[in-house]
């Protein structure tokens, strides 16, 4: 009696783990988020990412890829404010292969190698001759912290979606619209349309909108490029040395106006 009273425990319990494992194969995953129709987005913690990334520095990984040319580089930027801007890209020996400033005089561009500064009167134009793409600093500079301009920030329209809200701000010929994911709200990219930009940024993950989150991996792409922006270090920096959003003084080295030779 005690022989089978074990085999018929043995078979019980093997036919509830079967029942078990069946029923976890069946089961569904948890439906997505859903946002109430008609509650609109509240920006406050959009409104202090912005903030709290306004001045920063950002050490990344930078690669490149279009129709005629790739690029790959390790990267650092610094930002202050909404005026200036050193974006520096290094050799694989850590040497300086280009230097892009802005300032209250405007941007400049020291390419070491060919021994030359350029200027233009548009960032855009020294981007394209550093990078090989038409992209603005600006959104360039704001998709990096995953933050929203400050002046789209006064003019969001949010628009609920099937687990996302899609925040968009249309004004001064520039049309925006980021995509949060809903339960917790994250980041998941946006889409944009300027006077000389029209692509779409992503992150992967989803960035958490809480300030101090910091991207993973960046997509920067146009129907012409791709960016990937790995990034290493992103830090809020309170003070900067004075120089450092101004171009070396090296006065033997000549001066090539690019709008000049369109």
């Amino acid at each position: 009696m005690g022989f089978l009273l074990d085999v018929r425990l043995c078979l019980l319990t093997f036919c509830l783990l079967l029942l078990l494992i069946i029923s976890a194969g069946c089961a569904h995953p948890p439906a997505p988020a859903e946002i109430p129709p008609g509650v609109p987005f509240e920006t406050g913690k959009l409104r202090e990412r912005t903030d709290f990334w306004r001045d920063y520095q950002c050490k990344f990984r930078l690669m490149v890829h279009s129709k005629t040319s790739k690029f790959s580089s390790r990267a650092i930027i610094f930002v202050k404010g909404t005026d200036l801007v050193r974006f520096e890209t290094f050799t694989p020996f850590g040497q300086t292969a280009a230097l892009y400033v802005s300032n209250e005089a405007g941007p400049g561009l020291l390419i070491p190698s060919e021994k030359v500064i350029f200027t233009a009167q548009r960032p855009e134009t020294l981007v394209r001759a550093f990078l090989g793409v038409t992209l603005p600093v600006d959104i360039f500079r704001y998709a990096l912290t995953a933050s929203v301009p400050p002046r789209q920030l006064d003019h969001i329209e949010s628009r609920p979606g099937s687990g996302v809200w899609r925040l968009i701000s249309e004004g001064e010929g520039n049309y925006f619209e980021w995509e949060i994911t809903a339960g917790p709200p994250a980041l998941k990219g946006a889409f944009v349309r300027s006077a000389g930009f029209e692509g779409r940024v992503s992150y992967d993950p989803p960035v958490a909108l809480e300030k101090e989150a910091v991207p993973g991996k960046i997509l920067i792409s146009s129907s012409e490029w791709n960016m990937e922006l790995l990034i290493e270090e992103l830090v809020p920096v309170s003070q900067f040395q004075p120089s450092a959003f101004y171009l070396p003084n090296l006065p033997n080295v000549p001066k090539v106006d690019l709008d000049r030779i369109k």
